[in-house]
């Protein structure tokens, strides 16, 4: 029994050694054990990269995980489903797209592909903390929940998805701190910014519902505005049951804003994890989708998608820079006892 448990152990052992030499540096890293403080707990570590061969098939530290695999036959049948079809493997290397890395860190969950960031989720401790409370309140998951998103800020971990290289291109970093599509983003935003005199658009829509479902926006019904603007606004009416449902669940009020940093929600004034574009995310995603050619799957002969790409980048520095913000106010809340 002594000889079976001692081996397990070195089993491990092994696989952990292995693991830890397929490692890279991480986006991120250090910042996790940097704002921890005097926290008990704390979990900053590498990247751990993952290497697809032009088979699909997966190795870490040039060990084929297959191997791993046997060492540890309970995650078989998990390993076996990493393995990735030809087809994309090659898509993606001929589309030169080096590597993507997923990484959790205090300031969200971060998506990178050839080392710059495209549209992720961002949140800090109070932001997950707000998310804990929602999901109690709403019954939508078992309260220890409210517990351990907190302790997500605490946790620093990645992996990197790493493909073959195009024949003739030179390794892309995996982190590219400040990369071409920040950058370009970001003089893209000042330049708006000081055409309108450093001032930026602001938008505001306060949507507030009756029991019945129905809404008004300054002083004018669902029905007037639908006559006013031709638009089938009515269908924005929500269920009574669907607004009962949410009273009694104590939420009283919505909020979609976007400002500079990303697109936001809150309820009842408590912010959510958004979606970030303050790092140029968006520019870089937009350039993903001309270089994988997606944007050439939608288009039709009467559509020039360079010429549509090319508006939406003219456009993209305005929306960024614009704080938007639609409140949405149900029975209730202070709004709507103003009426």
């Amino acid at each position: 029994m002594q000889k079976r448990r001692l081996l397990s152990w070195l089993t491990l052992l092994s696989v952990a050694v292995i693991v830890l030499a397929g490692c890279a540096p991480r986006a991120g890293g250090g910042l996790t054990a940097g704002q921890a403080g005097d926290k008990a707990l704390v979990i900053d570590l590498p990247a751990l990269v993952i290497d697809f061969g032009a088979d699909g098939k997966p190795s870490v530290g040039n060990i084929p995980l297959s191997q791993l695999a046997a060492l540890l036959p309970a995650a078989s049948a998990q390993v076996n489903q990493l393995a990735m079809p030809v087809d994309t493997v090659k898509m993606l290397t001929a589309s030169n797209i080096q590597h993507i890395q997923i990484d959790n860190s205090p300031e969200g969950l971060v998506i990178l592909v050839n080392g710059e960031p495209i549209p992720s989720i961002k949140w800090d401790g109070k932001i997950l903390s707000n998310t804990g409370d929602l999901i109690t309140k709403l019954g939508a998951g078992a309260p220890v929940l409210e517990k351990l998103l907190p302790v997500l800020a605490d946790i620093g971990i990645g992996v990197i998805l790493r493909f073959p290289l195009k024949d003739g291109v030179a390794a892309v970093p995996t982190y590219v701190e400040g990369g071409q599509a920040a950058t370009t983003a970001k003089k893209a935003q000042e330049d708006f910014l000081a055409s309108v005199g450093n001032a930026p658009p602001t938008i505001t829509l306060p949507i507030i519902y009756d029991a019945n479902g129905s809404w008004t926006v300054g002083d004018l019904t669902d029905a007037e505005w639908t006559n006013l603007t031709g638009l089938p606004l009515q269908a924005t009416r929500l269920k009574p049951e669907m607004i009962k449902g949410l009273i009694n669940a104590g939420i009283t009020e919505v909020s979609i804003f976007t400002n500079k940093d990303g697109l936001h929600i809150s309820i009842n004034e408590h912010e959510l994890p958004y979606i970030g574009w303050g790092d140029g995310e968006v520019n870089h995603l937009l350039d993903l989708t001309t270089q994988l050619g997606l944007l050439n799957t939608v288009a039709d002969s009467s559509m020039n998608m360079s010429d549509v790409l090319a508006m939406v980048q003219t456009l993209l520095p305005a929306v960024e820079s614009t704080n938007t913000n639609i409140n949405v106010y149900l029975p209730g809340s202070l709004a709507a006892a103003s009426q």
